[in-house]
């Protein structure tokens, strides 16, 4: 270990010793200024909030759009309900005014073809109205009562009426064909309608969950309790949707049926298109919450261009402070979403928001994009300012350097020419002046100053081994500082060899041994001094 150290030692004292040039030097210098600036101003950039401004950005865009998407979606869904409620106050009315005129119940229509027919004859014209009036692709009305009580599955099978738009398409939304999905066919028949190809006569209430408890549940109007049902596959179709159930209510409290609209999945994606921002492909969803997980599964989603989704998934959900994380375990999506309230003493307690999210794979590629254009002009920064650097280094260094050629040369400056650098002007006129004393002598020293170095080179033998060492160190053209780590020796112990060496050799400083030493070398001498 000790050997390494020594080593290590030896190393460095030689690195010491090893000179940089003068331009390398103001290079470094400069080459580190530029990096402390240029990261300091990154440190700047960063704590201002500039890298972070994408998700700033994001958020503001994401939220404009969820605001967007829930006014429109709020306005869709109200005017769906309004447009129900008033369904049913103009079914219970009717439906109400046969059961009088014939002096029954709702209970003793079970079993009468006959009574059914007429009561969605009276239906029809209104389903009709609510179809081509609302925003919605189907409408229909269920009657708590069936055709045949005797039939297996008859306790949820119920007799109705349900329309809807068949050839749904992106060009049109309006002008549809309407098919007659359930209901009696004679009803079909006298209004030319075309059955559905998976027409059934009655309505299976188990494929809607929470109706036949509203069936079942006396109420003085119908904006007491109204829902709308999650996503459910319609029977023996391919398709799928919401439908919204709105009790027919009479005006004993007695629940007639149901009635409502329909938003197919299909419809819904045309309704709401995906909407492409800087940062990806933006889709709409409602869908509800449960358990910190949005369940696109029992909700609708808008249309999914440009993105993974199949409107199928459960994803999680990470807060976040510009954006929420969705998570569906193989793709993640990033978003906002907001709380909807669409339904009114729901069968189930579920909680319904409105998000807009956008994958965000496609979010990392826009932010890399910027990333890229900010380190290309990062990069084009430094390069200028390290071109600067070179340029100042090689302006300033240059007087000095070609100065230094010429004495080297053994040239003088001519007089009146300056270099710009007040230190080496100094040296030039000093030079000059010794130049010009060779030149009256032809070369020779004049005898007073031949008579003081030998004198100095006499008074070398005054000197102690160790005060001889540090001379050996001056002449090799070490500084001061450089002493204590060569000789291995303190500081104060050279400063007092430094007196001792001054003392016996008739100078004053460091400067004036310096001047003796490098005038001893000009004149060939500087053995003598060994």
């Amino acid at each position: 270990m000790l050997d390494k150290l020594k080593e290590l030692r030896m190393l460095n004292a030689f690195a010491k010793r090893q000179s940089m040039g003068m331009q390398r030097k103001l290079m470094f210098y400069w080459v580190s200024m530029i990096l402390v600036i240029f990261m300091a101003v990154i440190l700047l950039l960063f704590i201002a909030g500039v890298f972070s401004r994408d998700d700033e950005q994001l958020h503001e865009v994401m939220e404009l759009h969820l605001k967007n998407g829930q006014d429109h979606l709020g306005n869709h869904l109200e005017n769906l309900t309004a447009e129900s409620l008033n369904l049913s106050k103009e079914l219970s009315r009717e439906i109400e005014g046969i059961l009088m005129r014939e002096g029954v119940s709702l209970e003793e229509v079970n079993d009468n073809p006959e009574l059914l027919l007429r009561l969605q004859e009276v239906m029809y014209p209104f389903i009709s109205t609510t179809l081509q009036t609302g925003n919605c692709n189907g409408a229909y009305a269920i009657l708590n009562a069936t055709t045949n009580t005797k039939l297996d599955g008859a306790e949820h099978s119920r007799s109705g009426i349900h329309l809807r738009y068949s050839n749904l398409s992106t060009s049109s939304l309006i002008n549809q064909t309407v098919v007659y999905f359930r209901g009696i066919p004679d009803i079909a028949r006298q209004k030319d309608l075309e059955l559905h190809n998976r027409w059934n006569l009655e309505f299976d209430i188990d494929q809607i969950p929470g109706c036949q408890e509203l069936m079942n549940t006396p109420l003085e109007r119908p904006a007491e309790r109204y829902f709308w049902s999650r996503r459910i596959n319609l029977k023996d179709t391919w398709e799928s949707a919401m439908l919204l159930c709105v009790p027919i209510v009479g005006s004993d409290g007695t629940v007639y049926g149901v009635c409502g609209v329909e938003i197919s999945g299909l419809y819904f994606q045309f309704s709401y298109p995906t909407v492409e921002t800087q940062f990806g492909s933006a889709v709409t969803v409602l869908a509800p919450v449960q358990d910190n997980r949005l369940l696109l599964s029992d909700g609708l989603t808008g249309s999914v261009n440009g993105t993974y989704l199949d409107g199928l998934e459960t994803l999680l959900i990470h807060q976040g402070r510009y954006y929420n994380e969705y998570d569906t375990g193989a793709e993640q999506y990033i978003g906002l979403h907001q709380n909807l309230l669409i339904s009114k003493g729901e069968v189930e307690d579920d909680i319904w928001v409105v998000a807009i999210m956008i994958p965000q794979n496609s979010y990392t590629a826009y932010t890399v994009d910027k990333q890229k254009t900010w380190i290309m002009i990062a990069l084009m920064l430094f390069l200028v300012l390290l071109s600067l650097a070179f340029f100042l280094t090689r302006k300033f260094v240059r007087p000095i350097t070609d100065s230094l050629k010429r004495f080297q040369q053994e040239e003088t400056l001519e007089p009146g020419v300056f270099s710009g650098i007040s230190e080496v002007d100094e040296l030039a006129e000093f030079l000059n002046a010794r130049a010009r004393s060779q030149r009256l002598e032809q070369g020779e020293l004049p005898p007073n100053i031949a008579e003081l170095f030998d004198q100095f080179i006499e008074r070398k033998c005054l000197l102690t081994e160790a005060e001889r060492n540090i001379l050996r160190y001056y002449i090799d053209g070490y500084e001061i500082a450089d002493i204590p780590e060569l000789a291995f020796i303190s500081m104060s112990t050279v400063r007092k060899h430094n007196r001792k060496i001054y003392e016996k050799l008739g100078v004053s400083s460091r400067d004036e041994l310096m001047l003796y030493i490098d005038l001893i070398r000009r004149c060939g001498r500087l053995q003598e001094l060994f």
